[in-house]
This record gives structure tokens, C-alpha cells and sequence, in this order.
């Protein structure tokens, strides 16, 4: 799950070679026809960025982490997704989603380093039967099995803006993990990426706080404290 990241350098030549249907990375947050049954197509691209290799994959552990041919272990780029072992809602869907795209299939792999799990961290693109390529990582956002996420505000994703953006419009659709949203108040720290309950024992002598909704915190990229939000 929570992992250190960054891409910055890929950001000019996935603007170039890596073009979504409309012109540019998309920033549309239209809702899918079909919760669950492939992406709509701003997560969709004609070609793949540079960099981008394919891989066999051997299994998915879960919504974003799984297992090449080779024994190494991926860790996806940017998201979150509910924790299978303590069987938080849409873990299984997120799972679901993810197997459907890369279980013993080839996928094509935008690595950016290790994490301190020794997990491959990265970008996973896969291609659809229309010839474009799917980012699962925006893929699973956009569905609503996935947060947005960062472990800290220096480490954001070359599509960081884009994942929020995508997260929003999951919400506002009310699609996954936020089917049942209800707005209510949190509170964030200055330089954290969580937002947290008042109660958090995390933030228990931290003074300067934020208050502000959990919609705002999210449209900020920050996301939900994983001690005192569930």
C-alpha cells in the first residue's frame, strides 16, 4: 500500500509521445457508462510514453500491487486502494479491476525506482481491444476503487493533478468507496498529505490545524489517515 514516489521525469515526454484521445493529458472527470466495465477516455492514450516496458504478469496481490513472471513485486504509483486483509469496503472490486486488466497478461511497466519494500514503483499500462492503452493507475481512480495518494507532498506522480481530478469525479458520481459520501468536518496538518480526524492520536500536539471537509482535503490531494479514518 503506502509508498514514496516521484516521476517528474517523465513528465515532458508522456506529454509528447503519450497522448490521450483529446489533445493534451485530459482533465475530464466525466463518469464511466459502466462502473467497473472499462474506463472512459480520458485514462485512455494512443501510444505509450517513453520508458514504458512489457512485462508478464504472474498474479495480483490486490487493487495495486502485483507479481511479474519474474518475481518482483510492483507497487502501483499515486493510489491507494482498500486493504484486502482488513476487509475494508471495495477491496475486492478493486482487486477485481485490477486482475481483470493484468492478471497473467502483459502489461507495460513505467518503473520509477524501489520503495523500502524492494517493490518495484511504477505506472501501469495496458492495451485494449481498440489498440489505445488503458492507465490502470488512473483507471481504478476514476472507477472508484482507489484514492489518490502520496506518503508526502514531495513525492507526487507526473499525473498527480490528474489523479485528484479523476477522484473527483468518482466522488461526485458517488461511484466505489465514495458510493455512500457524505461531506463532514477534518482537519490537516500544514506540510501533511493526510486529513484526519480531530481525535487522531497522530496529530494529539500538533496546535496550527486546518479545519476543512473532507471534499476540500481531497481536491487538495490529501488523503484519509489510515489510524483514525477507516
Amino acid at each position: 500500500m503506502g509508498c514514496g514516489f516521484s516521476l517528474q521525469s517523465v513528465l515532458g515526454a508522456l506529454s509528447e509521445v503519450a497522448r490521450p484521445l483529446s489533445s493534451g493529458l485530459a482533465t475530464s472527470t466525466s463518469p464511466n457508462e459502466d462502473v467497473g466495465g472499462g474506463s472512459g477516455g480520458e485514462t485512455l492514450y494512443e501510444t505509450l510514453p517513453d520508458g514504458a516496458e512489457p512485462f508478464q504478469v504472474r498474479n495480483v496481490y490486490d487493487g495495486d500491487t502485483l507479481t511479474l513472471i519474474d518475481e518482483r513485486r510492483v507497487r502501483f504509483l499515486g493510489i491507494d486502494t482498500p486493504e484486502l486483509k482488513e476487509q475494508q469496503p471495495f477491496a475486492a472490486e478493486a482487486k477485481e479491476y485490477t486482475k481483470g486488466y493484468c492478471h497473467k497478461k502483459e502489461i507495460y511497466l513505467l518503473q520509477d525506482g524501489t520503495d523500502h519494500y524492494d517493490r518495484v514503483l511504477g505506472h501501469i499500462f495496458v492495451k485494449t481491444e481498440d489498440g489505445k492503452y488503458l492507465c490502470v493507475n488512473e483507471g481504478i481512480v476514476e472507477q472508484g476503487f482507489a484514492f489518490a495518494y502520496i506518503p508526502n507532498k514531495d513525492s507526487k506522480p507526473f499525473n498527480w493533478q490528474k489523479l485528484v481530478d479523476l477522484q473527483a469525479g468518482a466522488r461526485s458520481a458517488k461511484r466505489g468507496v465514495w458510493s455512500d459520501f457524505e461531506d463532514s468536518d477534518v482537519v490537516a496538518t500544514a506540510n501533511g498529505a493526510a486529513y484526519h480526524l480531530r481525535t487522531c492520536e497522530h496529530i494529539s500536539k500538533i496546535k496550527n490545524l486546518t479545519e476543512l471537509k473532507v471534499s476540500q482535503a481531497t481536491d487538495r490531494g490529501l488523503h484519509p489517515c489510515r489510524t483514525c479514518i477507516t
